[in-house]
C-alpha cells in the first residue's frame, strides 16, 4: 500500500468540496490528485481526476469497531421470537369442534363461530372469530382472515 493510500485510509472525515485528495486513478493507472466535486452521503463523495477527468465515488474507510453483541450467546436464528404452536391450537379446536360437518369455503357463504371449513389452499380450518364481512380461521399452519357473506 502506498503512502497516499495510507493517508486516504486514515481519513475520518470527507475533505471539503473543491479540495484535493490523492487517490489512485484507474483510468490513468497511477496515483493522482482528485478534486472533491460533491458530498453524496456523510461517508462518500464524488471525486474527479485532475488529469484525465475520470470521476468516481470515494468512500471513507469503515471504522474497525467491535461487533455489537446481543448478549444472548445464541445464534441469530435461535434469537427469533418463538412462534406459537399453531398445530397444537388447531388440534385442540379439531377435538372440541370436530370434523363431522366440514363446510366447503366460499366467500358467498355465511359462516358461524366454531364452523369447520375446508379451504382449497389452506385445508381444514376452524372459525374462531366473526364479523359481518370477515371470519378468522385457524388452520394447521396458522390463522387467516377470510371474507364471507358476500352477495
Amino acid at each position: 500500500m502506498s503512502q497516499n493510500e495510507d493517508q486516504a485510509q486514515n481519513l475520518t472525515e470527507l475533505p471539503a468540496v473543491a479540495r484535493n485528495i490523492h487517490l489512485h486513478c484507474k483510468k490513468c493507472a497511477v496515483d493522482r490528485y482528485h478534486v472533491v466535486v460533491a458530498h453524496l452521503t456523510p461517508t462518500s463523495a464524488k471525486v474527479k481526476c485532475e488529469v484525465c477527468g475520470a470521476q468516481k465515488t470515494f468512500k471513507l474507510p469503515k471504522a474497525e469497531s467491535a461487533k455489537k453483541s446481543t448478549g444472548t450467546g445464541k445464534p441469530r436464528a435461535a434469537r427469533k421470537k418463538a412462534e406459537p404452536d399453531y398445530g397444537a391450537v388447531w388440534a385442540d379446536l379439531k377435538t372440541q369442534i370436530g370434523v363431522d360437518k366440514i363446510l366447503p369455503y366460499n366467500m358467498k357463504t355465511k359462516f358461524q363461530l366454531a364452523n369447520a371449513i375446508e379451504h382449497p389452499k389452506f385445508g381444514v380450518g376452524f372459525v374462531t372469530g366473526i364479523t359481518n364481512e370477515k371470519i378468522e380461521v385457524m388452520f394447521q399452519e396458522g390463522g387467516r382472515a377470510l371474507v364471507h357473506n358476500r352477495p
